[in-house]
């Protein structure tokens, strides 16, 4: 669900579109990356896509390229950092630059993305550091991250759909499997332990 879109771009702000699917105009939050990559207005274009629901509200933000999309949902694990954060530091970085900083333990180059004080710049170098530590950054001609990073954050993205599906085969929603996984997924955490957490957390609220 909500895996991506094509349709035609009919407006545009400094963090949002609207694209135009069938007649149905969709607004999607998005970085300042992904509107550097955007076509003209009024051609077609094709969003990746990342639902985050709100109670009687779902906001989609769109990537337009893969490794964009999973370093957002790597961002949005930790605790800390929503959705609106993630994509301050989306915008005020590239892929590249953010985990480069990440690496290197630079608080507060990563402090001077909006929404992102010195403590939660902090906690995103904690959480992540050791998933790039022995990452070599290469950058392709589309400016996205390659190589190890690339490898890495794909990883992640896998284990969140794993755990969506794993959580979808129990009976419930995708709206809750979705809230669930979000709701205890930290980098590198392994796919039975996100189940199990997430099984605990909801059996917590029953």
């Amino acid at each position: 669900m909500f895996e991506y879109i094509k349709g035609i771009l009919e407006a545009q702000t400094e963090d949002r579109v609207v694209i135009d699917n069938n007649g149905m105009g969709l607004s999607i939050v998005v970085s300042l990356n992904t509107l550097s990559d955007l076509p003209a207005l009024h051609e077609k274009i094709k969003l990746l896509l990342h639902p985050v629901y709100r109670e009687d509200d779902i906001t989609l933000y769109g990537f337009s390229t893969d490794e964009e999309r999973t370093l957002f949902r790597t961002l949005i694990a930790i605790s800390g950092v929503g959705p609106k954060a993630a994509m301050g530091l989306l915008s005020q970085f590239t892929g590249k630059d953010l985990i480069h900083h990440v690496v290197k333990g630079d608080a507060k180059a990563i402090s001077r993305a909006p929404g992102i004080g010195k403590k939660t710049a902090e906690r995103v170098i904690l959480e992540l550091k050791d998933q790039f530590k022995d990452v070599v950054l290469d950058e392709g001609d589309d400016g996205s991250v390659l190589g190890g990073a690339a490898a890495s954050l794909r990883a992640e993205d896998n284990v969140y759909n794993e755990a969506v599906n794993g959580l979808l085969g129990l009976g419930y929603s995708y709206q809750e499997a979705a809230q669930m996984v979000e709701k205890v997924m930290t980098p590198g955490m392994p796919l039975e332990t996100i189940l199990q957490k997430a099984l605990m957390s909801a059996n917590t609220l029953v």
